[in-house]
């Protein structure tokens, strides 16, 4: 059995939740105040996603590169890969918040978007 330590950020108690189990399932939950915490921790556990933000080339643009970000959390685990696919995409005009650049990256369900104009 696996034991990890998983500081919750839900809100600012900042509950550190202790969870145990063979990294698929969860035998034991100590440590949470709340149920977003409990569901926090067990995502965390059992399949942590990240928000990605970064730059991308931009053709046309004022800079030659400008910001995005993905529209929803993408798994952890798929970050370096999307890093990739980020680096050999260029933007071209319209620019504006909310544009998607990529869609659906990596079959995530998330989209990579403008994330300023």
């Amino acid at each position: 059995m696996e034991e990890r330590e998983i500081i919750c950020v839900t809100c600012p108690a900042g509950c550190h939740i202790k969870v145990k189990g063979d990294g698929k399932n969860i035998t034991e939950m100590t440590g949470y105040t709340c149920k977003r915490g409990k569901e926090y921790a067990t995502n965390e556990y059992l399949a942590p996603k990240r928000s990605l933000t970064s730059t991308v080339k931009a053709e046309g643009y004022t800079c030659p590169v400008i910001s995005v970000r993905s529209s929803q959390p993408i798994p952890k685990e798929k970050m370096f890969e999307a890093m990739d696919l980020i680096r050999q995409t260029t933007a071209t005009a319209p620019f504006y918040i909310g544009k998607v650049v990529i869609e659906n990256i990596l079959d995530t369900g998330a989209d990579i978007i403008l994330s300023n104009e």
